[in-house]
């Protein structure tokens, strides 16, 4: 990430004295700077190896790596994840209203981990691209496993919001909860440029996504162009 320091001001970047500020210019570094971010390193197929089964359609990538003590294996396939054998389908996974499943090339994926810990579960989490044109790189898709060691029937299994977001944007709250984004384009006063990115926080709890009271918006550079931003506010 390059970071440059910058002043704000004036034409609705703030209300009060200028300040300055650190430009992103991209947004896995974002994220990876946030408080509590639970996320940091991913695994990847090595050597963009992949791997079929003779009679079946698609392919697959194998990972092994270390969780809560013990060897897991894992693998990613165009529609779903595995874990120790435990087959997870994208197009069974609670869904973040608005958003739609899509398979993803396996050998895009990337796969991310964190152990247990006194407060939160263990987690996985797997991110990766489908077919697209224009505009769709910008959206990832993200798929979170929560208890991936536990019964099939004990794990949750969500689909996040992938707007211009990560794996790497999933957080732990203060009281040790996991967080995630949904994030919306802001437009100018006249509604006919994104000039911003608002991050709304929000929570899955007794089976439910819900809303949390934390927000951050971001400033982009330069209107339209969302690769090059700042932390305007946080709530």
């Amino acid at each position: 990430m390059k970071r440059f320091a910058v002043v704000a001001s004036g034409i609705g970047l703030l209300t009060g004295n200028a300040w300055a500020t650190d430009v992103y210019e991209d947004y896995d570094s974002f994220y990876a700077s946030q408080p509590r971010a639970v996320f940091t390193s991913s695994m990847k197929s090595e050597s963009g190896v992949s791997y079929a089964v003779a009679g079946k359609p698609g392919i697959f990538t194998e990972h092994r790596a270390r969780l809560d003590g013990r060897t897991i294996r894992l693998s990613v396939a165009v529609d779903r994840i595995a874990v120790d054998g435990k087959s997870y389908r994208f197009a069974h996974a609670t869904t973040f209203p608005g958003e739609h499943p899509s398979n993803i090339y396996p050998l895009s994926a990337e796969v991310f981990m964190a152990s247990r810990t006194d407060a939160r579960p263990a987690l996985v989490c797997l991110q990766g691209y489908s077919d697209g044109s224009g505009e769709a790189g910008r959206r990832t898709q993200i798929y979170l496993l929560i208890e991936p060691l536990a019964a099939k029937r004990k794990a949750a299994f969500l689909h996040l919001p992938g707007l211009l977001s990560s794996c790497r944007a999933v957080v732990a709250t203060k009281d040790a909860k996991i967080a995630f984004p949904k994030n919306d384009y802001l437009f100018d006063n006249k509604h006919e440029a994104r000039v911003g990115l608002l991050l709304s926080y929000y929570m899955f709890e007794n089976r439910r996504f819900a809303a949390t009271s934390s927000k951050v918006r971001l400033q982009f550079a330069e209107p339209e162009i969302p690769f090059r931003f700042f932390v305007q506010s946080r709530d």
